[in-house]
Formats: structure tokens, C-alpha cells, sequence
């Protein structure tokens, strides 16, 4: 993949980030801070790294996993790797999210 497809993945990305809303409020995910990076490889294999709003909260674990299958979804991206960082027992939270 070049860096003109990798842009045009990222611009998708992203605009799933716009559309998506959080489970406990109504704000999209691009205008909070939970999402803390974005990694594309030249391979179209992406990783994030989030924040979730509430820690340990089951309808944010289900939220993540679905945003994670909808990235799946997205044209160009071949593998998608979620961390969670910033909450207790993190590591946890991304074994559960990544199968």
C-alpha cells in the first residue's frame, strides 16, 4: 500500500470516529479523548489505542468491540488491533478485544 491509500484508509478511519458515539453521552469519538493513537501499516494493518470512558463498564467493552469489527469492515484495512491504556487491568481489556 502506498501513502496515498494510506491516507485514503485513515480518512475512513476517521470518519467512522466522527459518526461513532459513545455509549454514555452523546459525543462522537473524533471530539473526545479516549482515542490516544493511530497506527496504519503499509499493509492496511491498523492499531489504536483508546481510553474507554468507564472503566470495567460492559457496554463500553461491547462498544469497543464493535467499533473494532467496523474498522474491520473498512476498504483497505486488513487487521485491526485495539490497546486499551489508561484503566486498571488494561491488559485484560485488550486480550478480551483482540481475538
Amino acid at each position: 500500500m502506498n501513502e496515498k491509500q494510506i491516507q485514503s484508509v485513515q480518512r475512513r478511519i476517521f470518519r467512522t470516529f466522527k459518526s461513532w458515539k459513545d455509549p454514555h453521552t452523546d459525543v462522537a469519538l473524533a471530539d473526545s479523548q479516549q482515542i490516544q493513537g493511530v497506527e496504519i501499516s503499509p499493509e492496511g494493518e491498523v492499531q489504536l489505542a483508546i481510553t474507554p470512558q468507564r472503566p470495567h463498564c460492559p457496554c463500553c467493552l461491547f462498544d469497543l468491540r464493535d467499533l473494532r469489527e467496523k474498522i474491520s469492515a473498512t476498504k483497505g484495512v486488513t487487521a485491526v488491533k485495539l490497546q486499551v491504556i489508561g484503566v486498571p487491568a488494561s491488559e485484560r481489556w485488550t486480550r478480551v478485544l483482540n481475538p
